[in-house]
């Protein structure tokens, strides 16, 4: 028995460590959790092909002289896994930021004031629905009084904010 749990968590390490699972909170995160939501497509580099919401044109992305790629940004391009899923340091991040930033359109709870509910599963834009989706409005913008946070706040931060507003939907793992 317990070389068969030695050899589970050498093969756990062993994915670790060459990137293809990581541990995101208490889960582990890999292969399995990498397909793609429905209208989801990658483009020759093996990453996402990231989409502005009104018109389907493909976002081009700006980076600032001072912003840095996080791994956990590189991950979502190439899987669509959000590694702050579940991390209640991260989470506590993105509250702080949706406090700053998402309040006054969509309410401490998330339900909605000037901008949509976004605890409801009512999406004008069903591509929403997917984390690609939530991660494309919130960098590009969208319809009427959303504004576009890519040249505002780093991708990681978007991650951040996306992974709390998973938990204030109740989506946590």
């Amino acid at each position: 028995m317990a070389r068969g749990i030695d050899r589970v968590a050498v093969a756990v390490i062993i994915l670790i460590a060459t990137g293809i699972a990581s541990v995101s909170g208490s889960r582990l995160a890999g292969a399995s959790e990498t397909e793609l939501p429905a209208g989801v497509e990658k483009d020759a580099d093996g990453d996402i092909v990231f989409r502005h919401v009104l018109d389907d044109e493909p976002i081009e992305f700006e980076y600032r002289t001072d912003q840095t790629i996080t791994p956990a940004v590189d991950a979502f391009h190439k899987t669509a896994v959000n590694a702050y899923d579940g991390d209640a340091d991260k989470i506590a991040e993105g509250k702080k930021l949706w406090g700053k930033l998402c309040v006054a359109c969509h309410l401490k709870d998330g339900t909605g004031r000037i901008g949509p509910n976004l605890i409801d599963d009512e999406w004008q834009h069903p591509r929403v629905a997917s984390d690609v989706g939530r991660f494309e409005i919130i960098y590009a913008g969208g319809a009427g009084a959303m504004q576009a946070f890519g040249r505002r706040i780093d991708q990681d931060d978007i991650l951040k904010v996306m992974a709390y507003l998973k938990e204030l939907r109740g989506e946590t793992n």
